[in-house]
């Protein structure tokens, strides 16, 4: 059969041995006396095989045979009545005796040989079990587990797990070589029906089926059910007194006789084990991805104030850490509209995003979603049934998508806002085969108060946006205007400048930049104002003007800094409000000086692809007093000098993390110089996910004395 366990070679058994030559003796013994007492006993020699036979091999206790019929055959020759009647009545005594002993001998070797394979089966399976379900904390990983090996090892045609749920049904929690569908009918199995798993389970007792006549003569509601000839073994999967669930076996036939029952059992007492074991560490990291999961939505749904990255991070944070399915429904127009559903696989994500749309809510179902948002109190569902599914379809075709999805349990919250439900919050286990319970209930409810609080302050900000769309839209452009775009050419620099607001609630900032051209060199500036909006913005514009005075004059570029330091303080709407800058002053010949007020140092781009952050003695920011020591250098045809604010080094991954812009700024090296910043902005954006959490101003300047 498949899965056979090859022998392994035997070894000689000393006691075989022994008891081999007993048989020996045993005849040579017999045969002195039929010499020495000159009375024929030769049909007693038989008896050294029968002896033999209890311990020994089919191949030992033949040896013997033939050494007792040579011996009974040389009986009638020294007696000399070979062939005479008498003789040959106990000539074949000794050859029955032989046979007998022949025919014991092979029924014990093969008991030994199913006992031996018996418990090469278990060992085998055992070892395999404890390996796999090593690392197993869900019982479906278990089950899963399990499957797998004892069709491989034990050659079994299907195996089937099924769980008892409190509501004593039998449900499938997994299921190797199911056939038809025919076999749908026992997916859910009520434990007062008449089939052989419900009363195994019921009862507490092992079934055994040898063939499919025995099944349906017990059976006959499961006549025509099987189609192949197989044995059939039921057992129930019981911790102590409590029944856990049932383990349903078929074979070809003739694989497991009676003699094999108990290993049976006993493997089922070893899976009843893990799955015992597997469901308390399922609850174990069940309470623990609860805790974990409440403080990181409560840190990461308030970090965005845009609608749609709320409605990403919540199915971001649940799926699939709890559940398999998560979908978001809000009320809009008195229809109950789906924002968001997300599977834990991707592909699966976007096919339920593409049908969605073909059966829309019914706002009037008496459960689910509907009732939830009409009444304001969640639903569990611990156990999904069939029913169930079929009840929530809308037509066939609705019917089969949700019966192929395996839903197995769910959850039901509404998102309820400040004044009034803004829709409902819906988890769902699937292929994990995990189940809900009255804890998870109370988490998910948490998790709905904070994720419809944080929906609803961004549908408040919204709206408040609207509102302050104009007055923003006229800042951004009166900052727009005094951040004119640098000439492509000054001197022996090629320049290029690009600015980008952030989200909509940073719409404006005060980032700048300005150049100023000289006889003999070109000075940068690029800076960053405390603060946002209009203020911000006028501030800006009282340094662009400072350092255009400042830097057309004769001074070093240290002194440049300190008066526009100087002129600054009288603008400064409060005395704590201050102007982040970096100023560069670069010769024809490609000699630099830099200072830096609180401002972070450029970044050098040479010619032959090093990428490096120059190091400065940092000062204290305009309008605080500002003394800055500059640091020289030099650029050599090709280098490329590139200044930025802050907006570049703490820009933030979907996940919270800052990103590295070191990759993107190798990128700088080969670019065309009108194209350089235009591809590092993509690349930010992308690793940002298309959205910067503050504004961004870059200048860069590219020394080529000979274009």
């Amino acid at each position: 059969m498949a899965g056979e366990v090859a022998p392994a070679r035997r070894a000689v058994d000393p006691a075989e041995r022994a008891w081999w030559l007993v048989g020996l003796a045993l005849v040579a013994m017999l045969v002195v006396t039929d010499i020495v007492a000159q009375r024929q006993i030769n049909g007693a020699f038989g008896i050294g095989a029968v002896v033999a036979a209890f311990w020994c091999s089919p191949l030992r206790t033949l040896a013997v045979a033939v050494v007792a019929t040579v011996a009974s055959v040389g009986s009638g020759v020294w007696h000399d009545d070979l062939g005479e009647p008498a003789w040959t009545v106990r000539f074949l005594t000794c050859l029955m005796l032989c046979a007998i002993a022949l025919a014991t001998a092979t029924m014990n070797q093969r008991r030994r040989q199913q006992v031996q394979r018996t418990q090469l089966l278990a060992q085998q399976v055992l070892d395999a079990l404890a390996v796999e379900l090593t690392g197993a904390r869900t019982v479906k990983e278990v089950a899963d587990g399990f499957m797998g090996h004892a069709v491989a090892v034990l050659g079994a045609k299907s195996a089937m797990v099924l769980s008892l749920d409190p509501d004593e049904v039998l449900r499938t929690v997994t299921w190797d070589g199911r056939r038809g569908h025919g076999a749908d009918q026992f997916q859910e199995v009520p434990l007062s029906s008449d089939v052989p798993g419900a009363v195994a389970a019921r009862e507490g007792v092992d079934l055994h089926y040898r063939s499919v006549r025995e099944i349906e003569a017990a059976f006959p509601s499961l006549a025509g059910y099987y189609t192949t000839e197989l044995s059939l073994h039921v057992l129930p999967l019981r911790r102590g007194d409590e029944t856990l669930g049932l383990l349903a076996l078929t074979f070809p036939p003739g694989s497991f006789g009676p003699a094999e029952d108990g290993f049976l059992h006993s493997l089922a007492g070893a899976l009843a084990s893990a799955l015992r074991r597997a469901h308390e560490l399922q609850l174990a990291d069940a309470a623990t991805q609860r805790t974990a999961l409440l403080a990181e939505a409560s840190m990461t749904l308030s970090r965005s104030l845009d609608m749609e990255a709320t409605l990403a991070e919540v199915v971001r944070l649940l799926v699939p850490r709890f559940a398999d399915w998560c979908a978001v429904q809000l009320l809009r127009d008195g229809e109950l509209e789906t924002v968001a559903i997300q599977h834990r696989d991707a592909e699966t994500t976007e096919w339920a995003r593409s049908v969605g749309d073909a059966f829309p809510t019914n706002t009037d179902a008496p459960s689910g979603a509907p009732n939830v948002v009409r009444t304001g109190r969640s639903e569990i569902y611990t156990f999904i049934s069939t029913d169930m599914v079929d009840a929530a379809a809308v037509d066939d075709e609705h019917r089969a998508i949700l019966r192929r999805m395996g839903f197995t349990s769910a959850i039901v919250a509404p998102l309820r806002g400040r004044d009034r439900i803004l829709g409902a919050v819906t988890l769902i286990h699937a292929e994990s085969g995990r189940r809900y319970s009255e804890e998870d209930l109370t988490f998910l409810e948490e998790i709905a108060e904070r994720v419809a609080l944080a929906l609803d302050t961004a549908a408040t900000f919204e709206q408040q946006s609207e509102r302050l769309a104009g007055v923003t839209l006229v800042a951004e452009a009166a900052q727009r205007a005094i951040l004119a775009p640098p000439p492509p050419r000054v001197g022996p620099l090629a320049l290029t400048a690009r600015y980008i607001s952030a989200g909509v609630e940073a719409q404006v900032g005060g980032d700048l930049y300005e150049l100023v051209a000289r006889p003999t060199s070109v000075r940068l500036l690029v800076g960053d104002v405390r603060g946002k909006g209009l203020g911000a913005v006028r501030t800006a514009t009282v340094v662009l003007g400072e350092f255009r005075a400042a830097a057309a004059g004769g001074g070093d570029i240290a002194e440049v800094a300190r008066e526009i330091d100087q002129r600054l303080v009288p603008y400064l709407p409060d005395v704590e409000d201050f102007v982040t800058g970096v100023l560069v002053d670069i010769d024809h010949d490609g000699r630099f000086s830099i200072v830096s007020c609180g401002h972070p140092p450029p970044v050098l781009v040479t010619a032959d692809g090093e990428v490096r952050t120059i190091d400065l003695d940092h000062g204290v920011p305009l309008g605080l007093g500002t003394d800055p020591e500059p640091t020289h250098g030099r650029l050599r045809p090709g280098d490329r000098l590139l200044l930025y604010t802050d907006g570049l080094i703490e820009a933030r991954s979907p996940d919270g993390s800052f990103v590295d812009p070191a990759p993107f700024l190798s990128a700088l090296v080969d670019a065309p110089a009108e194209a350089a910043l235009d591809d590092l902005l993509d690349s930010l954006k992308e690793a940002a996910g298309q959205s910067l959490d503050d504004d961004l101003a870059l200048l860069l300047a590219c020394f080529d004395p000979q274009p």
